[in-house]
């Protein structure tokens, strides 16, 4: 079956890796994982997209083991990596059957996703205990997730009278987006549902916003124009830590 993801991996890089927002966040995403990571400690990576984050780890001394659902992705990502101390393996999130690679690299000294790759699910408790005998004791779990409340996205479609999309991710069961001619289920998880779903083996160490002043992915061309006030909102968005109505929300935990 062709994942979601496959038609959009030739164009990703181009459509959001490389544009000044994208850059901007991640680099924020990078600072920290450079700040809690030592290299040769290793590394399992989940929903490595096109290899950018897995590049930056590499490119340091940090060995990665890179998974996605994505063939597609998970080719344009072996490619960007070559000669790096980078392993590329198929996982799917809703199965976990742990591919040899994954095995083969464990324990590890963090799990990282980026950009919501993780709001593919409901539920994070499975996730959880699949992971607990694959990081080592005091590892850390960073997790970069789409929350429920966006103050962005809120702001932006009232405006335009369409209620329906701005509160689009409160809505029970998730909601449906469109990736190519694919559709997908996506949900946004509370703080207080990952803690408990992640609980009996990993402490909740660390939460912090990303994107709550600039704008989600798909407004990035609004970033573009003269009149917006990137220095300004870049700058501040670097220092504000409250609330958590960012278009994607850090969760660091610590493995007990």
């Amino acid at each position: 079956m062709t994942a979601p993801f496959d038609a959009a991996a030739a164009a990703y890089d181009d459509g959001f890796t490389r544009t000044r927002l994208a850059q901007t966040l991640r680099g924020r995403v990078w600072a920290r994982l450079d700040a809690v990571l030592a290299p040769g400690q290793p590394v399992l990576e989940l929903g490595c997209g096109t290899g950018e984050d897995a590049r930056h780890l590499a490119q340091r001394g940090v060995p990665v083991t890179a998974t996605d659902q994505s063939p597609a992705m998970l080719q344009v990502a072996a490619a960007k990596n070559t000669g790096l101390p980078v392993t590329t393996a198929l996982l799917d999130l809703h199965t976990l059957a742990p591919p040899p690679a994954v095995l083969a690299a464990a324990p590890y000294a963090a799990v990282f996703s980026n950009f919501g790759a993780l709001n593919a699910l409901a539920d994070y408790g499975p996730l959880a205990a699949w992971l607990a005998p694959l990081v080592r004791p005091g590892g850390r779990l960073v997790f970069v997730i789409m929350g429920r409340w966006c103050a962005w996205e809120i702001a932006w479609h009232l405006l335009r009278g369409q209620p329906r999309t701005a509160f689009r991710r409160l809505r029970r069961g998730g909601a449906v987006a469109r990736v190519g001619d694919a559709l997908m289920t996506v949900h946004y998880p509370t703080t207080s549902h990952l803690r408990q779903a992640l609980a009996p083996s990993f402490r909740l160490d660390r939460v912090w916003p990303l994107g709550l002043l600039l704008p989600p992915s798909y407004l990035e061309p609004l970033t573009r124009r003269r009149w917006f006030p990137w220095r300004v909102l870049a700058g501040l968005d670097r220092r504000w830590p409250w609330p958590l109505w960012a278009d994607h929300t850090v969760y660091e935990w610590v493995r007990r």
